[in-house]
């Protein structure tokens, strides 16, 4: 049976949810007007003020694949943020390393729920052009989205392990001390390495992080790091260093350090 374009505009406008949604639906690849049907669904994500709807054009759009990218791309300079947020969580769903650019400079937008899902878009991509990004997205001012960071990218493992330590040299406190979290949770020798160097700072907090990352990376140099601290000047990072050097038998910190 064909499907008339106009009859779908028609249902695109109606005021019942349940129409559009299928009007929606009807627009997947193959019916044989596959560009109309693109800038008709991203009309809707756009648009339509209903949340099902939305969710409905934007797993059509996936499925027209990277046919929807550039459509996409043209809509995302938009001044509503709502908008922009839907445009930039249909980009992470295509995972189309072409939309790479565009979301790492929505990392920069001024609103914080476009920036958290730029962000996890990007894990969704899944590119390494995006790691310096993301390293900087740690800075952010709202905690959600910095941690968001994290653990994209906590995703990358060892990729991301060049661009860690690079990051250990930022004035920022917050970034140090994520991306030393992220290098103990990663571990290895150069973690270690790179730990045992950043452990040499004024910063007490900064300490204080290493020696918990350090805590997570079962090596002996990491131990003996952590063993030397317990004279340190301060006494937070004493008493941590104290603690993490003599652990409960049987503890998960233990089990980790291999004591």
């Amino acid at each position: 049976m064909s499907i008339n374009l106009n009859h779908i505009r028609n249902q695109l406008q109606s005021g019942e949810v349940g129409q559009r949604s299928q009007a929606v639906l009807q627009l997947q690849p193959g019916n044989g007007f596959d560009d109309q049907a693109i800038t008709l669904l991203v009309s809707i994500i756009c648009t339509d003020a209903d949340l099902n709807v939305v969710e409905d054009a934007t797993w059509v759009l996936v499925r027209h694949g990277q046919a929807a990218t550039t459509a996409l791309l043209d809509a995302l300079p938009h001044p509503e943020a709502r908008i922009r947020h839907n445009i930039v969580h249909t980009l992470g769903k295509l995972a189309d390393a072409d939309a790479v650019p565009a979301l790492i400079e929505a990392t920069n937008d001024p609103d914080p729920t476009v920036r958290l899902k730029a962000i996890y878009a990007l894990g969704q991509v899944g590119d390494p052009r995006a790691l310096a990004a993301l390293i900087a997205c740690l800075d952010d001012p709202t905690q959600n989205v910095s941690w968001t960071a994290r653990e994209v990218i906590e995703g990358f493992g060892e990729e991301a392990m060049e661009h860690l330590i690079a990051a250990l040299n930022q004035p920022s406190v917050q970034v140090r001390e994520l991306v030393a979290s992220l290098l103990g949770e990663i571990g290895g020798t150069r973690a270690v390495e790179a730990l045992a160097t950043a452990i040499h700072t004024e910063d007490w907090q900064i300490r204080v992080a290493v020696l918990e990352a350090l805590s997570q990376v079962n090596d002996p140099g990491a131990r003996a790091i952590i063993a030397e601290r317990v004279a340190d000047p301060h006494p937070g990072v004493r008493a941590l260093a104290t603690s993490l050097s003599k652990p409960r038998e049987g503890s998960r910190t233990s089990r980790k350090l291999g004591w």
